[in-house]
């Protein structure tokens, strides 16, 4: 009997043992790596998600007033801790900065002093180029402590657009139009070849809807001339009635108009709002 405990005890260690050799600490980031020493506490994402910090939980002010910050894109939160060792929230801040620096980032926030009493408790805000796209990433750095802190990561990357016949005519019933995004490239009207399965779905709800008539209307942010924006949302407002219609849809059935940066649902000065001023709206016509 003794020997059978000993025999399931140690069946038990050998087991807890396999389990964990086969799960692996989670990696850090590619961007930006660990403090030596810190262990990875947590890790959720990649995922799509809109990252709010609040004014209080900034570290200084981010221009010349303190503000909430926003962004949307693929989010990686990474938590940091080190049992063994303490380091002070001045040298894990000043490494970090240093390594976005080195990579052509920023610092966003400011007005905040040198020590390590300054540099913990609010989010430290850096916007790093990006070296495919034109939207930067940032990196969000929380510093809890001298053994714990925090990375969140917010990479560009668009929501997965899924539109559905039944999306789009709530959407009307609601509110007399639906909007969809496009993923046109900077400075062109070309139909992206992601935009196919939405294009569909808006052919599936006007054929299932003989009625329906649409006016299709372009929107952009308030970055370059007013004048070429309205030129070019007009040109994508064209472009999609063009896709539509060579699907088969009835020309009287589509007009397409381009209002440029004249109609703004979201604050233009951050870049989560100029994200959702990019958009087109299908709105219901007479």
């Amino acid at each position: 009997m003794f020997r059978l405990l000993l025999w399931l005890l140690w069946a038990a260690f050998a087991a807890s043992t396999a389990h964990a050799a086969a799960s692996p600490e989670p990696s850090d980031h590619p961007l930006l790596s660990r403090i030596p020493g810190f262990e990875v506490h947590s890790k959720t994402g990649p995922r799509f998600d809109v990252v709010k910090i609040e004014d209080f939980s900034i570290a200084g002010q981010i221009g010349k007033n303190s503000q909430a910050f926003q962004a949307e894109g693929k989010v990686t939160f990474i938590d940091y801790n080190d049992d063994k060792e303490t380091t002070s929230p001045a040298f894990i801040y000043r490494n970090y900065l240093s390594a976005a620096k080195s990579l052509g980032g920023v610092q966003l926030n400011s007005n905040f002093g040198p020590t390590s009493r300054d540099v913990q408790g609010g989010h430290h805000i850096f916007q790093i180029p990006s070296k495919s796209v034109a939207e930067p990433t940032y990196v969000l750095l929380r510093i809890n402590g001298s053994r714990r802190y925090s990375l969140t990561f917010i990479e560009p990357s668009p929501m997965v657009q899924q539109v559905t016949v039944g999306k789009l005519a709530q959407e009307m019933a609601d509110q007399g139009f639906a909007t969809i995004r496009l993923n046109f490239a900077t400075g062109s009207a070309e139909v992206p070849p992601d935009a196919a399965q939405t294009l569909q779905t808006i052919v599936q709800w006007l054929k299932q809807t003989p009625s329906l008539r649409l006016s299709i209307e372009g929107h952009t942010d308030n970055v370059g001339q007013a004048a070429e924006n309205k030129r070019l949302s007009q040109a994508r407002a064209d472009a999609v009635r063009s896709a539509l219609l060579a699907q088969g849809i009835a020309a009287g059935r589509l007009t397409a108009k381009g209002w440029g940066q004249e109609q703004p649902i979201a604050d233009n000065r951050a870049d989560a709002g100029r994200a959702q001023n990019r958009r087109v709206e299908l709105v219901k016509s007479p």
